[in-house]
C-alpha cells in the first residue's frame, strides 16, 4: 500500500487515446445497399497531416505486388447486383486492374460498413512481448456522412507492460478517399 501513489501516477501516465484523421473528419455514414458505393474515388487518401500515404488500392488488393499504388490515380466502383461489385484501378483513363467482389464471399457488410478485419485476443507476455492482457484491433471501409470513402483502423488494450506497469490505451486512424464522380 506504501507504493500505491507511485503506481497510481504510473497508471495515469500510460493511459492514453490517440486519434488521427483528415481535416473536417466526419463519422461513418451507413451503407444500406451496394449501389451506395458506386462512384470514382481518389486512390490517395487524406489522413492526418504528415501521416504516411494510404492508398485505397492497397485496401482492396493487399497482396497485389504487381501494383504500383502511387501510379493509380483513381478507383472506380460499380454495383453489378445486390451482392456483387466490380472495382477497377485506373491510371489516368486506363484500367490497370479489375476485380469482382461478392458479399458473403469476399467481404461482409456489418453495421453499414465493410469489415476488413476484426480481432479480439489476449496477449500472454511471452517470446519477447512485454504486454499481458486483452486487446482488440479492427479495420473498416465505408462511406463518410458526406459520401466520400472512409477507412478506419483502430485498436486498444488494457493490461500490464513488463508484468508491473498498468497500461490502458486506444488508437484510431481515419482516412478519407474523396469521391470525384458518381
Amino acid at each position: 500500500m506504501k507504493n500505491f501513489p507511485l503506481l497510481f501516477c504510473i497508471a495515469i501516465a500510460v493511459v492514453g487515446c490517440i486519434t488521427s484523421g483528415p481535416q473536417n473528419n466526419v463519422g461513418f455514414g451507413r451503407i444500406e445497399t451496394l449501389n451506395a458505393l458506386e462512384g470514382v474515388y481518389k486512390n490517395l487518401g487524406e489522413g492526418a497531416q504528415g501521416a504516411r500515404p494510404v492508398w485505397l488500392s492497397t485496401m482492396i488488393w493487399p497482396a497485389a505486388l504487381e501494383l504500383d499504388d502511387s501510379s493509380i490515380t483513381a478507383i472506380e466502383v460499380r454495383a453489378m447486383s445486390d451482392t456483387t461489385i466490380v472495382v477497377k484501378a485506373l491510371k489516368e483513363n486506363d484500367v490497370i486492374k479489375e476485380a469482382t467482389f461478392v458479399e458473403g464471399k469476399d467481404f461482409e457488410l456489418s453495421s453499414g460498413r465493410i469489415r476488413l478485419m476484426h480481432h479480439v485476443g489476449f496477449s500472454g507476455a511471452t517470446g519477447g512481448n512485454p504486454y499481458l492482457g486483452p486487446y482488440y484491433e479492427s479495420t473498416e471501409l465505408g462511406l463518410d456522412q458526406h459520401g466520400h470513402g472512409k477507412y478506419r483502423e483502430e485498436g486498444g488494450a488494457a493490461g500490464l507492460a513488463f508484468l508491473i506497469v498498468p497500461l490502458v490505451g486506444s488508437v484510431r486512424d481515419d482516412v478519407r478517399f474523396v469521391r470525384i464522380a458518381k
